[in-house]
């Protein structure tokens, strides 16, 4: 997580247009490190998500799209979220093949929807 932190206050220090995407790498570093913290600790239980199948990117914590998201998700909401997510890591992909300056930004875009799908296949299983 400092790592991600350094290398996001340098980019932002340098103007680099990379400082958005490495910005959400080090918030989502802080919030797993957070949540690793908080299940040691005995607290609240963490909320990372972990990949219910193969998926192109790694899976991130995301306890606040988990808290934002309706008390009931439908079978459709998810599929959705899955269409956006699948979508989202098919670009993330092809950016990075392709070696354009928006794979990052991609990326961070991507792992948040893949986050976003888990959260909300947890939350249907009651969980």
């Amino acid at each position: 997580a400092k790592l991600l932190t350094w290398a996001y206050e340098t980019a932002v220090a340098k103007g680099m247009p990379q400082a958005a995407a490495a910005k959400a790498r080090a918030d989502q570093a802080v919030a797993k490190v957070q949540a690793l913290k908080a299940g040691a600790q005995g607290g609240p239980a963490a909320s990372i998500a972990t990949p219910a199948a193969p998926v192109a990117s790694p899976p991130v914590a995301a306890p606040a799209m988990a808290a934002a998201a309706p008390s009931a998700v439908s079978k459709a909401e998810i599929a959705e979220a899955e269409k956006q997510a699948k979508l989202l890591v098919w670009a993330a992909e092809t950016a990075a093949a392709k070696g354009m300056p928006q794979a990052a930004s991609a990326k961070a875009r991507a792992d948040q929807a893949v986050a976003q799908v888990q959260a909300l296949k947890a939350q249907a299983e009651g969980g």
